[in-house]
């Protein structure tokens, strides 16, 4: 079996993280580590115990499932996609339909939700 390797910092699947790895997960609120505040608000003080350890978890289409899609910026995302949708990973082609249903953004739809679930 081929090892898994973080991207950022090496670490071996199961094993913690280099100290500082961008892809490591606070065990608190499971966000970004380094980009959260649990450490000093909470004055949470860490060890090896509570750290989690690395784990490969493949980034999909939340809309219809492709695995590893090409990520990509739009400035626009926040007008055609629905707030509820807007921290989710999308592919380009999920995201060019959401474009395609709210050319002129999804404030000035109607019943957006409704056009989202038909095919």
């Amino acid at each position: 079996m081929e090892k898994v390797l973080c991207h950022d910092c090496d670490a071996e699947e199961g094993q913690l993280h280099q100290l500082g790895c961008d892809m490591e997960v606070c065990p608190i609120c499971l966000r970004q580590l380094i980009s959260c505040d649990c450490w000093g608000r909470n004055k949470y003080n860490p060890t090896e115990i509570d750290r989690i350890p690395y784990v490969q978890q493949p980034i999909m289409c939340n809309l219809c499932g492709v695995l590893w899609p090409n990520l990509f910026m739009d400035k626009n995302w926040e007008k055609h996609v629905p707030p509820d949708m807007q921290d989710i990973v999308l592919c380009i082609e999920c995201y060019k339909r959401v474009k395609e249903l709210f050319p002129k953004g999804w404030k000035k739809a109607k019943k957006w939700r409704s056009k989202l679930k038909s095919p």
